[in-house]
């Protein structure tokens, strides 16, 4: 049997063999860790973009609740760890609560800058309010001290002016005034009748009581007598008798050089003692005239 045989081979041959066999499979790896490099790029891609979604999401929390509550997201967030694992029952409550607030103005934020105008507005006219009130009030004290000031000063002097008057008007009497918590008090001491109220005293003893009354204020005026008085006196003397009218009449002839008086009277003893009458009478015609007679040096 005839067997042919090549020629055995050379150790170069076996190393070239080797070496392809080597190279297809670092090929082979290389492929492989280049699909796992490309999925590890993928995946990187992945995170980041998942990172950038989260810091995103978490800029827009920081802000929502930065304009909700008015605080940061490390406030809110040691706020919340504060709470116990389960809160359920908080929220339960907190979200009736929050039912119980009804409807949400989704306006108040526009409209509370606008409110804040109108209340900074009216608190300014508010300010204004009170000085002025302030103001007032001073200005009232100061009037009410004031007319206190005068009327005591012109009280004490009246009440001068009555002492001296009553005895000029009623023989034997004197007079005094007071002050009381319901006004002024007039008391009279008749002779030996002793004090008297008013509702005592007869008509003529109330008329030369007013009048003395009225003579001291007019005396007790500044300037006294001489600030020239002008008094109309209606039927003043009408309940007087003849003692007491010329008492009277007596008393406004000392006054009559300062002063003006006019007397509306039916007393003939009171037109005698008059400076100038006047009178309306009726002429032939029917018709009223006013009338005058001057009486002094007649």
């Amino acid at each position: 049997m005839d067997r042919r045989t090549g020629p055995p081979p050379t150790p170069t041959a076996d190393a070239h063999r080797g070496a392809s066999t080597e190279l297809t499979h670092l090929a082979r790896q290389k492929a492989v860790l280049a699909g796992d490099l490309a999925t590890a790029h993928a995946a990187v891609e992945r995170v980041s973009e998942n990172f950038q979604r989260s810091r995103c999401q978490a800029a827009e929390a920081s802000e929502q609740i930065e304009a909700e509550w008015g605080a940061t997201l490390e406030t809110a967030r040691r706020e919340a760890e504060r709470h116990l694992p389960n809160t359920d029952e908080e929220r339960a409550r907190l979200a009736r609560k929050l039912k119980r607030f009804g409807d949400v103005n989704l306006l108040a934020l526009s409209q509370e800058q606008e409110i804040q105008e109108r209340h900074e507005f009216v608190a300014a006219q508010r300010a204004d309010a009170e000085a002025a009130a302030d103001e007032l009030n001073r200005i009232i004290l100061l009037i009410d001290n004031e007319i206190e000031t005068r009327f005591s000063e012109t009280f004490r002097r009246v009440q001068g002016a009555f002492g001296e008057m009553v005895p000029r008007m009623m023989e034997g009497a004197s007079g005094v005034l007071d002050l009381s918590e319901e006004g002024v008090e007039v008391g009279l001491r008749l002779g030996r009748r002793g004090w008297k109220p008013l509702r005592v005293l007869s008509g003529g003893e109330r008329a030369l009581l007013a009048l003395s009354f009225l003579f001291s204020i007019f005396l007790s005026r500044p300037g006294g007598g001489e600030a020239g008085a002008f008094c109309v006196l209606d039927e003043a003397e009408a309940a007087l008798d003849d003692i007491n009218l010329a008492r009277f009449l007596a008393v406004v002839d000392s006054h009559r050089a300062t002063g003006q008086y006019l007397l509306v009277t039916h007393q003939k003893r009171t037109m005698a003692a008059a400076d100038v009458l006047y009178g309306v009478i009726q002429d032939a015609a029917g018709a009223t005239t006013v009338v005058s007679k001057r009486m002094q040096g007649e």
